[in-house]
C-alpha cells in the first residue's frame, strides 16, 4: 500500500468505470444508428423498418436504464 491506497481496488473500480461508461456510449450509439434513416438533405424520407425502430429505441432504453442505475448507487438519498 502506497501512500495508504489499496490500488489494486483502486485498479479494479477504475476497469468497471471505464467499461461502464463504454457500455453506456455503445448502446446510445447502436440506438441513435439504428433510429437513423442515413439519407441526404434533398432525398425523401422513407419509412424506416419496425425492427430498426424498436431495436433503436431499446437500446436507447438500456443506456438510460444504466445511467438511472448509476444514479440511484450515487445518491444516498434514494437507499431510502
Amino acid at each position: 500500500m502506497f501512500l495508504g491506497v489499496n490500488w489494486g481496488a483502486f485498479v479494479v473500480v477504475f476497469l468497471v468505470a471505464l467499461a461502464a461508461t463504454a457500455a453506456v456510449v455503445v448502446f446510445y450509439s447502436v440506438g441513435l444508428r439504428l433510429l437513423s434513416n442515413g439519407r441526404l438533405a434533398d432525398e425523401a424520407p422513407a419509412p424506416r423498418p419496425l425492427a430498426r425502430t424498436v431495436g433503436g429505441w431499446a437500446c436507447i432504453a438500456v443506456g438510460a436504464a444504466a445511467v438511472l442505475y448509476a444514479l440511484y448507487l450515487v445518491i444516498p438519498q434514494f437507499h431510502g
